[in-house]
C-alpha cells in the first residue's frame, strides 16, 4: 500500500475497476428521490436511477455529511502517513466545506499530513484528476510531487456535456444560464461546461445529435491544439453515443488513455437520461504516455 492515500467522493464517477486497481477511497454522496435517501453507488446504481428517472417527482443530492466524513477521516489518518483528498467543486457541493471543517476540528489529533483540494470539477472531470494522483501514489511519488501533479491537473482539465433535450434540465438547480434556455424551443440541444467550478450553458444548438458532437469537438480543438490528453467519456444510458464520442476523440486527438464511465446521479439529476460528456486533462509535453482504460 502507498504511504500516500487518495480520497474523493462519488461524484467523481470513476469506474469501480479503477477505484480498486488504484486503491482510491470514495465517500458516497446521497441522492434523495421523492424523500427517500440513497448512497450514491452503494444503494443506488446509475442504471436504476435512469430507468426510473421519469417517475420521480423530486430529485436532489446531498453532500457527504460532516459525521460520515469525520468517521472516514479518523480511520484514514490512522492508516496513512499522508492524505490527499480531492472533491467536487465547492460551487456545486458542500462536501469540500465539510472536509475542511472536519480537518479543522480533528487536524491536531494525528500525525498524518493532509491536503484537501477543491477540484473545481464534478463527474469524470474530477475523476481524471483523482486518477492522476492515485497513479502517482502507486508509482511511489512523494506527497509534495503528487500535490504538484494535482495542481497542474486543476488547470488542465475541462468538461463538456451534450444534453439531448431541455425536458430534464427543467429539474436542474445548479446550472448558470438555465433561465435563458427554458424559454427556447424544446428541440434546442444545449452544451454544458464546467467553468469556474460552476455548470454553465456553453452553447445551444438545433437539430441532430451529430451537431452536438461537432460543436463539442470544435470547442475542444481550440483548447487542446497539439497537447496529448487523458480522455474521459461518460454517458447516461447512451452507450452508442459514448462510443461515437470516444472514436471521434481518438481519431482527432493524441489520447494517452480513454476511460468510459456512467454519468452518476449527482450530475445526471441535472442532465437527465441520454446525456453524454467529454472530459479531458491536457498533459505536459514531457509526461509519460499512458494506456487505454476500457
Amino acid at each position: 500500500m502507498s504511504h500516500v492515500g487518495i480520497v474523493t467522493d462519488s461524484t467523481s464517477d470513476i469506474p469501480r475497476e479503477l477505484i480498486d486497481r488504484y486503491q482510491i477511497h470514495v465517500l458516497p454522496v446521497e441522492i434523495v428521490l421523492d424523500g427517500a435517501t440513497y448512497r450514491d453507488g452503494i444503494d443506488l446504481s446509475g442504471q436504476s436511477f435512469y430507468k426510473h428517472f421519469d417517475t420521480y417527482s423530486s430529485i436532489r443530492s446531498k453532500p457527504v455529511s460532516y459525521e460520515d466524513y469525520a468517521l472516514k477521516y479518523k480511520q484514514l489518518t490512522n492508516l496513512y502517513d499522508e492524505l490527499i483528498m480531492i472533491h467536487c467543486s465547492a460551487e456545486l457541493s458542500q462536501t469540500y466545506a465539510h472536509a475542511q471543517r472536519v480537518h479543522e476540528d480533528f487536524g491536531q489529533t494525528h500525525a498524518c499530513r493532509v491536503s484537501i483540494v477543491d477540484s473545481g470539477q464534478c463527474g469524470l472531470g474530477l475523476g481524471l484528476i483523482v486518477l492522476e494522483a492515485a497513479k502517482a501514489a502507486q508509482d511511489g511519488r512523494s506527497y509534495t510531487e503528487i500535490k504538484q501533479i494535482v495542481r497542474r491537473c486543476l488547470e488542465a482539465t475541462a468538461t463538456l456535456f451534450g444534453v439531448p433535450s431541455l425536458k430534464y434540465l427543467r429539474k436542474g438547480r445548479k446550472i448558470s444560464g438555465l433561465k435563458s434556455l427554458l424559454g427556447s424551443a424544446i428541440r434546442v440541444k444545449p452544451i454544458l461546461a464546467i467553468e469556474g467550478g460552476s455548470i454553465v450553458v456553453k452553447s445551444k444548438l438545433f437539430g441532430e445529435h451529430k451537431n452536438m458532437l461537432l460543436e463539442m469537438l470544435q470547442v475542444i480543438e481550440e483548447d487542446v491544439a497539439d497537447h496529448r490528453i487523458s480522455l474521459g467519456i461518460s454517458h447516461a444510458e447512451a452507450p452508442e453515443q459514448a462510443d461515437e464520442l470516444k472514436q471521434a476523440m481518438l481519431d482527432r486527438f493524441h489520447c494517452d488513455e480513454a476511460i468510459v464511465s456512467y454519468v452518476g446521479p449527482s450530475i445526471g439529476l441535472n442532465t437527465g437520461p441520454q446525456a453524454t460528456g467529454i472530459m479531458y486533462c491536457k498533459r505536459p509535453p514531457d509526461s509519460p504516455t499512458g494506456r487505454s482504460e476500457n
